[in-house]
């Protein structure tokens, strides 16, 4: 049975399950076991890392519309209004229904998960260090 299966036909509603902290390597565990990411926030999040954490363990993300998750997202995760319950009802259906869209988060997911990651974050930020100290290397020699 897949997700969209353990959705249908329902009486009772989801129950969440709070982990309380855990490892980052539990943490992406809990991510690859998940169906989906469901971040429903209002607001204040400066940025994603969350759905980052999902997305760079292979899970599809739902999640409020928000300047953070959008940025952080940048199209790999299903984003509907912030606030909205059948919006966000609706989003997890279609994750849990959807073979191709789900794929298609997670291949997205991914790459914008290591788009983001440290290792590349750092190496374009020691590239525009040089960028900057060659610039004013070379002011200081036209200088003299």
């Amino acid at each position: 049975a897949g997700p969209a299966d353990r959705l249908r036909g329902r009486s009772a509603p989801l129950e969440p399950t709070f982990l309380g902290p855990v490892s980052d390597a539990a943490l992406a565990a809990e991510y690859r076991g998940a169906d989906v990411l469901c971040a429903p926030s209002l607001g204040r999040e400066g940025f994603g890392l969350v759905l980052l954490e999902a997305m760079a363990s292979g899970c599809p993300a739902v999640a409020s519309d928000i300047p953070g998750y959008r940025e952080a997202s940048r199209g790999a995760a299903l984003l509907v209004p912030p606030g909205d319950a059948a919006a966000l009802a609706d989003g997890l259906a279609r994750v849990a229904e959807d073979r191709v869209l789900r794929a298609r988060l997670v291949l997205a997911g991914r790459a914008r998960a290591e788009a983001l990651s440290w290792s590349r974050v750092a190496a374009r930020v020691l590239e525009v260090y040089r960028a900057a100290g060659a610039r004013d290397g070379a002011r200081s020699a036209t200088a003299a």
